[in-house]
């Protein structure tokens, strides 16, 4: 398994960005919450529009299954990033 970055261009008014439990990223207007009233596997947007950035993280060639991408890149309810000029290029 191989961990990369990848660039991105989102419009101005996108001001978080988190990766899901599949692995899918996201830019979202408004800051996401975790639903902590049900299970859930991705971020609970209220209000605003959100981007999905890129598609689920299939690691089953290596025979990984999706709560594998948590063992990679870390815990996705870790993932909530502002986009601000400190993190931004």
């Amino acid at each position: 398994m191989k961990k990369i970055n990848v660039e991105v261009l989102v419009p101005d008014n996108f001001k978080f960005l988190a990766r899901d439990m599949d692995g899918k990223m996201f830019a979202f207007e408004n800051k996401p919450n975790l639903a902590t009233d049900i299970a859930c596997d991705t971020w609970d947007v209220k209000e605003g529009k959100l981007i999905q950035l890129t598609n689920p993280v299939f690691l089953s060639e290596e025979g990984i299954t999706h709560a594998g991408v948590n063992s990679e890149l870390g815990d996705w309810r870790d993932s909530l990033m502002e986009l601000n000029d400190e993190n931004v290029a």
